[in-house]
């Protein structure tokens, strides 16, 4: 198993790296400061197991970065650790393809679990996105009603509009199509929604969205 720490504080790029060790003994680290390094290291060593990335490095803007690699690499997770804890900046780091988003202010404890939650193939999202810290713009997160039934978690305005759209039969990539973004952030998108309606399938998930109404508290 091979990772990469892209972070150009070195304290952090070594606190991570001993971590991911922990968590994977015979796994390889490799480490890079600036986005060329990023690039240089999965185009010429191929895609790693998972890559960690600043999103506020040297080099060039780390959005741009992001989907590239995330369109070049589909099958490479890629979790955003980032000092923002913006609600926008985390949504835009989510539809660029990113499988998980990681505050530098979070327990490394907890880091250690979202990336543990990355790797078995989930989707990680902070709690701040959900509390509204940080919000940026108009970006809303839409609350499901109440019912008698366990509510699902919140849902953020892409994801409803995702959601919206396979209750509408649509499959990924028409999604995608519809929505402008990739394929591979369709199904991470997809699998963030089932996460948080607590489903394990589309049919569920458009059963509970007719349920709470979920598409009428965005489309009136």
């Amino acid at each position: 198993m091979k990772f990469l720490v892209a972070d150009d504080h070195e304290l952090i790029r070594e606190s991570l790296r001993l971590q991911l060790q922990q968590l994977e003994p015979d796994a390889q680290v490799v480490e890079a400061a600036a986005f060329d390094e990023v690039m240089s290291e999965v185009t010429r060593n191929g895609a790693v197991d998972l890559l960690l990335l600043d999103l506020a490095m040297p080099g060039g803007d780390g959005m741009t970065l992001l989907s590239r690699l995330c369109n070049q690499f589909p099958e490479m997770p890629v979790i955003v650790v980032s000092a923002s804890e913006q609600r926008s900046v985390i949504e835009k780091a989510i539809d660029n393809g990113a499988a998980g988003y990681i505050p530098k202010s979070m327990a490394m404890n907890v880091m250690m679990s979202a990336i543990r939650l990355v790797m078995s193939g989930g989707v990680y999202l902070p709690e701040t996105l959900y509390r509204g810290h940080g919000s940026g713009g108009n970006d809303e997160v839409v609350t499901p009603p109440a019912d008698t039934a366990p509510e699902p978690d919140p849902l953020t305005q892409r994801q409803i509009e995702v959601l919206c759209l396979m209750c509408e039969g649509l499959a990924n990539k028409e999604i995608a199509r519809e929505l402008g973004i990739s394929h591979h952030t369709v199904k991470i998108h997809v699998a963030a929604i089932l996460k948080a309606l607590h489903v394990d399938n589309r049919t569920q998930a458009t059963r509970l969205a007719d349920r709470f109404q979920l598409c009428k508290s965005v489309h009136g």
